[in-house]
């Protein structure tokens, strides 16, 4: 299947931080749309031109921003001043030069947990949440990743056994952290490989065909590396942290849907349950496949953007 490009109407800017980040965005749909922002997972994956799909290019102003240091944003990988404190700044900063009021927030995975850390601390800038098989960065959200379906007893395996010690996959969390960062570019490129083979397991997807090119070797070691950045520290959230945060923009009445994939093995059906008990105006959806946001997955993002539409001007 062909990859999808970016639409021919899309418009591509640099946002240049206070502290020396430039993040990469992209634009679809008109300035008078309907303001959306796209809260991609990982982390450390960066934006797709699949995400631009989910949105009607006559009605909708998608907003796709690729976060510190993930796909094309630069400098690429770096865990520089690379905090969800700088990356919901990055969202404000972001929102005010667009000359946005209010957007709606589309997120996925970790991009799901990034959108309520951001409704929370900015408030009157989320007029609506979709959120898909959300991320709650717990402990135990880490250790049943690590644990699913062997991927984790994969990860690492045979190239790094320091870490054996820890409980739940920590110990081999915490290599991956340090060796991704210090490590030799050949120690850095074989944990890159095991953790997409694991990764690719635990979505339900065979292994990536052929030898990579030198500029994808890199580009796994630098989305990995942000992505053992942010699981190791469990991204300075936390589950209760966010389940907090859900029930005060519950309290709001934030028009919120949530989501989740019945076959979801990277985040946990429960997740799904917890949040609507949290939020009680969410409207929860469940969808038959995996964490993917593809299929009938895709086909229910597209409705939930449709069916929370609102409008008070940009």
């Amino acid at each position: 299947m062909p990859t999808p490009d970016w639409p021919a109407t899309s418009v591509r800017l640099d946002l240049r931080t206070p502290d020396g980040h430039v993040l990469h965005v992209r634009q679809c749909g008109p300035d008078s749309g309907e303001p959306w922002l796209v809260l991609h997972g990982g982390p450390g994956s960066g934006c797709s031109p699949s995400m631009a799909a989910w949105f009607d290019p006559l009605r909708h102003r998608a907003v796709l921003p690729d976060q510190r240091g993930a796909g094309r944003s630069r400098p690429a990988g770096t865990l520089r001043r690379n905090t969800v404190t700088a990356l919901l700044a990055d969202l404000e900063q972001l929102r005010a030069t667009l000359g946005i009021a209010r957007w709606g927030v589309v997120g996925g995975s970790w991009g799901a947990a990034l959108a309520l850390a951001y409704a929370d601390r900015f408030p009157d800038a989320v007029a609506a949440l979709v959120l898909r098989g959300t991320f709650l960065t717990g402990f135990d959200d880490v250790q049943a990743l690590f644990n699913a379906r062997g991927a984790g007893r994969d990860l690492l395996r045979g190239i790094d056994r320091r870490g054996e010690g820890f409980p739940g996959g920590r110990g081999r969390l915490l290599v991956a952290t340090d060796l991704l960062q210090v490590g030799t570019t050949v120690q850095k490129w074989n944990i890159a490989t095991q953790w997409q083979r694991a990764e690719r397991r635990l979505l339900g997807l065979r292994p990536q065909a052929g030898h990579p090119t030198w500029p994808q070797q890199m580009g796994l070691v630098r989305k990995y590396r942000l992505q053992a950045h942010y699981l190791h520290r469990r991204a300075g959230l936390g589950k209760s942290a966010l389940l907090r945060a859900a029930a005060r923009i519950g309290a709001r009445g934030v028009p919120v849907t949530l989501l989740h994939g019945r076959q979801d093995n990277v985040c946990r059906p429960e997740n799904a349950l917890r949040l609507s008990a949290a939020m009680p105006q969410a409207r929860l959806v469940w969808v038959q496949g995996g964490h993917l946001a593809e299929g009938e997955m895709a086909q229910a993002l597209g409705a939930a953007i449709r069916a929370s539409a609102w409008s008070d001007g940009v």
